[in-house]
């Protein structure tokens, strides 16, 4: 077989323009085809990429590039790396990337750029019989949709007369409440239901048909022999205390007495977790250092003479402890377990019952089929349609589905070709089922011994593989940041294991192209006063003043990329309170608002007067605000009184008549208790308010339901701020993937996130093959059990899994970087460097206190002309129900009523009146309504009148508002192909349809291919 290099794997770092790389390949396989066979050869391409949004990004690159090369023009470089690598003339280039751009437009959905997850849709759609599924399924995203109910159902098969399921069940809890978790039963149970749905999970549950019952035994086995295994080391401590009787040895007779104290103290006693021998004594044993240089030379004789004896003591001990970590390991999730197949065929009934299918059960059950087949029937007319496939983000790709497309690659690479693009460094997504050791073992297919054509497969890969040898350039940040990062991660890749350790091979970027100058501040902060978190939180609220006022930079030039959600809802609280504006679809959580949460406790309250958290919630807000001359203990008293806590409202002034509020709608209920409570403007109770809405428009107005959907969805529903607001932006790390960022602040010290997390192991040899698989939870005693393989691995994993996100994070920055992590600890262990603690990678590299590289009093090179205008939400003072009765605000609506003289906001009026216009003679009609409805504040009444009458009576315009016209507004057009458009207006006559569609802002070709598209679509239409 002839190599072809047609399987080519671009392995650059970040920053490098692999996107670009992707996109102008993309364009270069179509020009190619395009002379050579048709100008709708880009149909033949796939591009494979991770998210929706980066699937977006790619299409849009593709046209503009296409519209860029067709006039000529060689932006970004692209014409010339065309022109060095395809074998096209530059007249060849730019005269069919105009034919392939208009051919895209008027064939968009023939654009093959989606997410696996969407390919993998449309497979499944096509062959659902061939995969044992309803023609007619209906997908569900949301698992945790699924989870909900069934947790439900199985909590209501439990029986007040007892039974199995119902001890599992109760069992579950208590162990939950012994490791200081929560109690409540159904929310453990819907956290542990995920794993049904985890990819990697997958093998382990297929192993897993045990029942109810014959997990509980296996758990009674499990318990007799722990009792055994502790009966055994009692026993041999005994022994060797009377041995120590015997001989009169003392404490004194040991180096540090750390052999006399295991024998004499923690083996009597109770806690397991001191039964194993420390580091320093194993240590101490193996060097042969028994006791201190200064004892008698009696002391030393008798050690010496006995010391045999006490090392065999150690081993038997170590193999006991061994055996005992191992079982207890086993006990901790067996009741967890127990119910995982009653979960699971919960799981399978509702599904069936709902007639749904979940995406993440389609790579299973393409990869069952084949495994299981020789050929690839089911790709068989998918596969004839592409020759050449792009695949992005490969690093995040899951197992499964890479051995989906195996059958598709390998044979393009015959006829067509693959590229594929990815950077094991960012390889974020584990919890998702990706694993770097594909990427880094490709050609070779990792894990894939269950593929019966694997050897076929894997030779054609090897064959026409091709490394691509381009340029490992940053073209985004600046020197200084590219030399801090390439020192950083060339020093730390020696933490990694040997394997893992590969992905950091080349991590060294060149900058021959980047800017001179950038910042870098790397700093330690102390635990005093209000502990770290607060004191790294006021450094950075200093550093970007002093960026904002000195520096010239803007506030939205500056995002701050936090390691978990919980510390982004503490960051955005505090730079709030400290008149930072704050931007951060993860952290402006509408519940943390204190004013939210006494609008639902009051709520709760008049639902349920022996609410007692409800009304101390009241109590402890009311007193905050405005403090009364009670002490609490006298509020405690009060509130046990029949009438004491009406009473104490009265002293506010607050009156709540429940009947008469319980009547109200829940939006209008809402605006009553602000004004009660006097609670002034806020964007969180705006946005609550607009949550009350939605809900009230899909579910109706029941306060009891609302505030039972509440409890489950208070913390994801958020502020939505609009795109451009001049404010921080506050992210996940995971979230920044793929951006870049003026100035990136990386804060906190990461703890508190999982550990070492659960581990799935196969358990058939410790339970007598009852048990074949079980997940476990990670900790260090397993570096002593017959677990230690599986625990080491994770335990490298989760540390190369932080590693990534450190380099994801301080690879995202353009002109400053900033690292505010916890002081050390006033010891240095190996647990500490192998954390993955953020001040742990600081400690490996080499950071002291503080680390400065550059000039901190650079300034903002790139000027914005205008600063946007901060985000402000709808004034409270409008909630009086007598005004606002007619409002009714949905998120598809949403701009700023009290700032409709904002150009986007005006913008969006005007699109809504034209949008129910008819013709000239509607406008007093259309305004009217606006306002009556409350989409148009009273004041710009005249105005958008006579904005609408000036743009009608337009020469160019005013003949399209004519009554003679047969007027389609906003009406939706569906294609063969099953994709949507919306033009803002059609008009038709007997001979002649006009398209209107209304923009705001500046030209962009884009709008003219839009009505070229829409023109297109409508002579397919006849």
């Amino acid at each position: 077989m002839q190599n072809t290099n047609n399987f080519k794997v671009n392995r650059s770092s970040a920053g490098s323009g692999k996107t670009y790389t992707l996109s102008l390949n993309f364009i270069a396989l179509s020009l190619i085809g395009s002379v050579k066979y048709s100008v709708e050869y880009y149909r033949k391409i796939l591009a494979i990429t991770f998210t929706n949004k980066a699937a977006s990004e790619m299409k849009d690159r593709v046209l503009e590039y296409l519209e860029v090369l067709s006039d000529g023009k060689n932006e970004d470089s692209i014409l010339d790396w065309l022109k060095k690598n395809t074998p096209l003339a530059e007249e060849q280039i730019v005269e069919n990337a105009e034919k392939v751009k208009i051919s895209i437009l008027h064939n968009y959905a023939d654009l093959r750029i989606s997410t696996i997850d969407k390919f993998t849709y449309n497979i499944v759609r096509t062959f659902s019989s061939d995969l044992d599924l309803s023609y007619n399924f209906e997908l569900e995203m949301d698992n945790y949709k699924i989870i909900q109910p069934v947790v439900s159902n199985l909590i209501s098969k439990m029986s007040s007369k007892g039974g199995e399921l119902s001890e599992a069940l109760v069992n579950f809890a208590l162990q939950k409440a012994e490791d200081g978790k929560s109690t409540n039963i159904e929310k453990d149970l819907e956290e542990f239901s995920r794993n049904l749905f985890n990819e990697g999970a997958i093998p382990f549950i297929s192993l897993n048909s045990i029942s109810v019952s014959d997990c509980l035994k296996v758990k009674d086995r499990l318990l007799d022999k722990k009792k055994q295994i502790v009966k055994y080391v009692k026993n041999h401590s005994d022994m060797v205390l009377k041995y120590f009787t015997t001989f009169g040895f003392t404490k004194d007779h040991f180096n540090r007495g750390t052999y006399f104290n295991l024998i004499t103290k923690h083996l009597q006693g109770s806690d397991e977790s001191k039964w194993t021998p420390s580091d320093a004594l194993l240590n101490n044993i193996r060097q042969d250092k028994w006791y201190a240089e200064s004892k008698s030379d009696d002391m030393k004789d008798l050690v010496e003479l006995h010391k045999n004896k006490f090392i065999n003591f150690i081993d038997d001990l170590l193999v006991l402890i061994k055996d005992l970590n191992t079982t207890q390991s086993l006990l901790t999730n067996i009741y967890s377990i127990s119910v995982l197949n009653e979960l699971l065929s919960e799981v399978n009934q509702y599904k069936k019952e709902q007639n749904i299918e979940q995406i993440s059960v389609f790579n299973k059950k393409i990869h069952d089929v084949i495994v299981k087949q020789p050929s690839h029937f089911i790709y068989e007319r998918i596969g004839e349609r592409y020759n050449h496939f792009l695949i992005d983000e490969f690093q995040d790709t899951s197992l499964l589905q890479w051995q989906n497309l195996l059958p598709l690659i390998s044979d393009s690479v015959d006829y067509g070709s693959c590229f594929i693009v990815g950077d094991g460094k960012q390889s974020i997504y584990r919890w998702r089922g990706g694993e770097v050791e594909q990427f880094i073992e490709i050609p070779d297919i990792f894990k894939g011994n269950s593929l019966k054509e694997k050897e076929v497969w894997e030779n054609k890969l090897n064959t026409h593989y091709i490394e691509d040898e381009s340029e490992n350039q940053n073209y985004r940040s600046r020197k200084k940041i590219i030399e801090f990062n390439n020192l950083f991660f060339q020093n730390l890749k020696n933490n990694l294991s040997t394997n893992l350790s590969k992905i950091y091979d080349g991590c060294a970027q060149n900058s021959d192209y980047a800017k001179d100058g950038g910042y870098v501040h790397v700093e330690l902060i102390d635990d005093q006063n209000e502990g770290f978190k607060e004191n790294i939180i006021q450094k950075m609220i200093s550093e970007i003043n002093k960026l904002t006022s000195e520096n010239e930079f803007n506030f939205k030039d500056i995002t701050i990329l936090c390691n978990s959600r919980k510390r982004i809802s503490l960051v955005a609280q505090r730079f709030s309170e400290n008149n930072i504006p704050v931007v951060s679809n993860e952290g402006l959580i509408i519940n943390s608002s204190e004013k939210v949460r006494l609008l639902v406790a009051v709520m709760r309250y008049l639902l349920d007067k022996t609410d007692n958290l409800s009304k101390a919630a009241i109590c402890e807000y009311l007193q905050s605000e405005t403090p009364i001359n009670y002490t609490l203990h006298e509020i405690n008293l009060l509130l046990k009184k029949d009438d004491g806590f009406t009473d104490l409202l009265k002293k506010y002034n607050i009156s709540l008549p429940t009947e008469k509020l319980l009547r109200l709608p829940i939006y209008e209920l809402s605006e009553r208790l602000i004004k009660k409570f006097r609670i002034p403007e806020n964007s969180y109770v705006s946005f609550f308010l607009d949550v009350i809405l939605k809900f009230s428009e899909k579910k109706g107005s029941n306060l009891s339901e609302f505030l039972l959907w509440w409890e489950e969805k208070k913390e994801s529903e958020s502020i939505v701020v609009p795109e451009g607001t001049n404010a921080v932006q506050v992210m996940t790390i995971h979230k920044s993937k793929g951006l870049a960022f003026n100035i990136v602040m990386i804060p906190f010290n990461w703890e508190g996130g999982r550990k070492y997390s659960e581990i799935w192991v196969n358990a058939s040899k410790q339970t007598n093959n009852k048990l074949n698989s079980t997940l476990i939870r990670g900790s260090k005693k397993l570096e002593l059990s017959q677990f230690s393989n599986e625990y080491l691995e994770e335990k490298n994993l989760s540390f190369m899994d932080n590693l990534n996100k450190l380099y994801v994070a301080m690879t995202r920055t353009v002109e400053r970087l900033y690292i505010f992590a916890k002081e050390y600890p006033s010891s240095i262990s190996d647990s500490f460097l192998s954390s993955g603690k953020l001040n742990a990678f600081l400690h490996l590299y080499g950071i002291s206190d503080i680390f400065i590289d550059g000039d901190p009093n650079e300034n903002h090179t790139e000027k914005v002309q205008k600063r946007v205008k901060v985000f402000s939400t709808t004034s409270t003072k409008k909630i009086e129900w007598e005004k606002v009765v007619s409002l009714k605000r949905s998120s598809e609506k949403s701009w700023d009523l009290d700032n409709q003289s904002s150009g986007k906001d005006w913008g969006n009026l005007l699109h809504l009146a034209l949008s129910r216009i008819n013709n000239t003679d509607e406008i007093d009609i259309v305004v009217d309504g606006l306002v009556s409805e409350g989409l148009c504040i009273w004041k710009n009444k005249e105005k958008l009148k006579s904005e609408l009458v000036r743009l009608l009576s337009h020469p160019d315009l005013q003949e399209f508002f004519d009554k003679k016209w047969e007027v389609k507004n906003e009406k939706e057009i569906l294609t063969k192909e099953g994709s949507s458009y919306i033009p803002d207006r059609l008009l038709f006559s007997e001979n002649t349809t006009i398209i209107l569609d209304y923009k705001t802002g500046s030209p962009h070709f884009s709008h003219h291919d839009q009505i070229n598209n829409y023109a297109f679509i409508l002579y397919e239409m006849g």
